[in-house]
């Protein structure tokens, strides 16, 4: 669908003039969406073998404090949840 310059002046001159805002708002937004989308590397998805052969693979394998990853990972995502709902309820 093709839209014209004057098809865009003219739904703008049909509007309220107090809309006028919300329209000028969405088309930064839109501009700052063409920005990002033009610098951001199109890289492909991560397989799983380049999730292997990442650095931090591994990382705490030597840490004796841990024990269990799964029920360590878990307690850590409890803690911080409940900080932030206190820090929240504390406002």
């Amino acid at each position: 669908m093709s839209v014209s310059q004057k098809d865009i002046l003219d739904e703008l001159l049909g509007l309220d003039p107090s809309r006028w805002v919300e329209v000028r708002d969405f088309i930064l937004f839109l501009k700052q969406c063409a920005r990002q989308e033009s610098i951001r590397p199109h890289v492909r998805p991560l397989t799983g073998q380049d999730l292997c052969d990442l650095a931090a693979l591994g990382l705490w394998a030597d840490r004796d404090d841990i024990g269990d990853s799964l029920s360590y990972a878990r307690e850590l995502r409890w803690r911080s949840g409940h900080r932030l709902r206190n820090h929240d309820a504390a406002g």
